[in-house]
């Protein structure tokens, strides 16, 4: 856009050959696919030719790694699950067509963290992304520093900022504000400036420490319980050029009101957004994100009320959320749940219904985790097996599979994560 070109930009949840075929017959001069099509090199050749770069940081089958036609980090050396992702491959392709526009780093930190690829010391980025950081801090965009980093910690009040926290999962807490205030009370912690709610981020450094004690005591001594509470403390990402009253300032914040967008079947206002509207755009994107909040409660309450929709089988997890979890959040509720401390050591995989006849598949490995573990090849291999695709990061993955192949589909993942 900024070279005057003329850009129609598109959003899929899922690159198939129907898309495929339907770009094509619009006849574009030249397509540029992120964040997807590492799997579909051939079919893409063979519609476009050379007219297309497929710009991802997903795994890629390696007769196709060295192609022109892929920009993909794991051919520069970088790991595509935790060093790079998308936002931050295109971003420094578009450096590299013209280094003003490092304008846009910012908006690389923001893809990184909403894709949870902070697992550097002190949850942290690194790798490409690092240096994406290290861009936005060098034009004034970005502060970097350790802090706790609680959901809402520069806009919301001390007790609803907690209650949203859902990585890690506090039981007891997340999900209850009067939960959370009442415990808060108890501890004589100053809650209010005046008549004005104060927030995480106004505490002194000693008041913060008062405050993991409270929630320290209000979670209790379970297994685990200081470790979760301890991984709220790491490095915090705040934009100073962004309303400090606005979910934008912090870059986590900011990452997970793109997600909602996104997961909401409102992709164009998140795009909207980091294309520099402040306006309507944004508060459309804030309504979405209550929804988006809304409708991950709701389908965690329902698993909640209903166990038997989750069952154990050794190291692997399996949630059965048809007819409760919209498969649109299907994956932030498994990212919850492998955050809590019930599963944080185990493979969670979730299944909702999609369109009638297919299940959308979603999986995590808990941080917790003993042992190794490719998700992506182990969703690629097992949905194969049941006529269905998957694929994705060694870490997080996901697949489509026809509804009657559950059973069969379990079993191959059972088995593949215990050999």
């Amino acid at each position: 856009m900024r070279k005057g070109a003329n850009v129609t930009l598109r959003t899929v949840s899922d690159l198939d050959r129907k898309t495929i075929m339907a770009l094509e017959e619009e006849k574009y001069d030249f397509y540029i696919f992120t964040d997807l099509g590492s799997t579909l090199i051939g079919e893409l050749e063979s519609t476009f030719g050379d007219r297309f770069l497929v710009i991802d940081h997903h795994q890629i089958p390696a007769e196709d790694a060295g192609k022109a036609q892929v920009v993909n980090a794991w051919n520069f050396g970088y790991d595509g699950g935790k060093e790079a992702c998308s936002s931050s491959m295109a971003y420094f392709f578009a450096v590299t067509l013209d280094p003003s526009n490092s304008d846009l780093s910012h908006l690389a930190v923001v893809g990184a963290l909403a894709d949870r690829q902070d697992a550097g010391p002190g949850r942290s980025l690194s790798g490409l992304n690092e240096a994406a950081v290290q861009d936005a801090q060098a034009g004034g965009l970005l502060a970097a520093s350790p802090d706790l980093m609680f959901t809402g910690r520069e806009t919301r009040p001390i007790h609803e900022a907690i209650a949203l926290t859902s990585a890690p999962f506090l039981k007891g807490l997340t999900g209850s504000k009067d939960s959370v205030l009442a415990a808060l009370h108890q501890s004589g912690l100053a809650l209010k400036d005046g008549s004005t709610w104060r927030t995480i981020s106004s505490l002194t450094p000693e008041e913060k420490m008062k405050l993991t004690d409270v929630l320290a005591s209000a979670v209790g001594p379970s297994e685990g319980a200081t470790e979760a509470l301890a991984s709220l403390v790491g490095e915090v990402y705040t934009f100073e050029f962004e309303d400090p009253f606005t979910p934008l300032r912090d870059a986590r914040e900011f990452g997970t009101l793109l997600n909602a967008c996104g997961r909401m079947s409102a992709a164009g206002i998140g795009i909207s957004i980091c294309l520099g509207d402040r306006s309507e755009a944004l508060k459309a994107a804030m309504k979405t994100l209550y929804e988006y909040r809304t409708g991950i409660n709701k389908a965690l309450d329902g698993l909640s009320s209903e166990p038997s929709r989750i069952e154990s089988h050794g190291r692997v997890v399996l949630v059965h959320g048809e007819g409760l979890v919209d498969e649109k959040l299907l994956g932030p509720v498994i990212s919850i749940l492998t955050s809590s401390l019930e599963f944080k050591d185990k493979v969670v995989v979730g299944s909702a219904s999609s369109r009638g006849t297919d299940l959308k598949i979603s999986s995590r490995v808990g941080d917790n985790y003993q042992g190794r573990v490719n998700l992506g090849l182990i969703m690629q291999e097992a949905a194969e097996a049941v006529d269905g695709v998957g694929g994705g990061h060694s870490m997080a993955a996901g697949a489509k599979i026809p509804s009657s192949r559950a059973v069969d589909f379990s079993k191959a993942v059972s088995e593949r994560v215990s050999g």
